[in-house]
This record gives structure tokens, sequence and C-alpha cells, in this order.
């Protein structure tokens, strides 16, 4: 969960390729070219450096990615609209890009997306635990995506769309602190 929220430009892109697949009905085989993408870009670090990098000419970007493409054999459309995205500028976002068309999928499909950031990783029996905690408070099934922040000490970090849980110890002793200064 690099960012609270998706950018409004990666919503963009990522609502226009979502209607173009949905037009095509083609949610799943574009979802499944995203997660290949999204896959490299966390396996590769330098790939996604490349990509990340805004001193990288568009063009040069666009000529690797095209052989990317290739390689994972994703779809026209895939492919087209890595092109569009690239040529715009947007590859350094493709990540959020990614994020933001898997919850517009997620959501057609009637399944929401919660991002869970722990302090360590998390076993089977809590990730279990945490999906049905979630089923009751929203009435609804979700998909988890777990990271690992080492920075929050103990406790959960949960974003589902624009809505933040946090339980943190982080963000408890941060509070902590505000109300000892005011004290002060």
């Amino acid at each position: 969960m690099s960012k609270s929220s998706h950018s409004a430009s990666a919503s963009r892109y990522a609502n226009a390729l979502f209607q173009l697949a949905k037009e095509a009905k083609v949610l799943d085989s574009i979802s499944n070219d995203l997660d290949k993408i999204m896959e490299l870009l966390m396996s590769d670090k330098n790939f996604a450096s490349f990509i990340e990098n805004p001193s990288i000419k568009n063009i040069n970007k666009l000529s690797l990615l095209d052989m990317v493409a290739d390689k994972l054999e994703l779809s026209k459309l895939t492919k087209d609209f890595i092109g569009v995205v690239t040529k715009k500028g947007r590859v350094s976002n493709i990540k959020d890009v990614i994020k933001s068309y898997k919850d517009l999928v997620s959501d057609f499909n009637g399944i929401k997306n919660a991002y869970v950031s722990s302090s360590k990783v998390l076993s089977e029996n809590q990730i279990i635990s945490i999906k049905q905690k979630l089923r009751e408070k929203f009435s609804s099934e979700f998909i988890l995506h777990t990271d690992v922040d080492e920075s929050l000490i103990a406790g959960l970090k949960i974003k589902i769309g624009s809505q933040m849980i946090d339980s943190t110890i982080k963000s408890k002793l941060n509070a902590l602190k505000a109300k000892m200064k005011e004290v002060a």
C-alpha cells in the first residue's frame, strides 16, 4: 500500500481500460495481463526502476514495454493501452493504474479489495480472521492484499477504497504524542 489512494490520473486510465475491457467482454483476460505486468514490476527491481525513472525517454520505455508485452503474450488491448499510457508519460504510475483497474473489476463482481499493512507477515489463520471480520462489518466478500511495513511496530493498517482503519501502535503513539504536546 504505497499510497493512501490511487492518483486521479491512474483512476481515469484504469476506468478507460475497464470500460473498453467490459465492452469487449475481456475483463478477466485484461486482469490476468495486468497481473503479469505487476508480477514483473514487483520481482524485477531493474525493470521497475527503468519504467518509473522520469529521466528516461518515453520512447525508450515504449520499446522495452513492447518487447515485454510480446514475451508475456499480452492481449492487443493491454499492449495498446500500455502504449497509450507510456506515450502520455503516465507509465511511471502503472502500479496505481493496475490497482485501480483491479478495484474496478472487483467492485463490478461484488468483491471489495482491502489493502492490509502489518509489521510482520500474517499467517493464513490471521488472514482468514481479518476477512471474516471485514465481511461481518461491510457485508461483502474481500480480497486481501497484504504487505509488511516494519515501521508499524504492531497492529494493522487496512485500506478499503477511501476508508482507512488504522489500529497500529505507531498511530496510537503519534496520537499520544500529539495530546502530550497540547498539554505542555
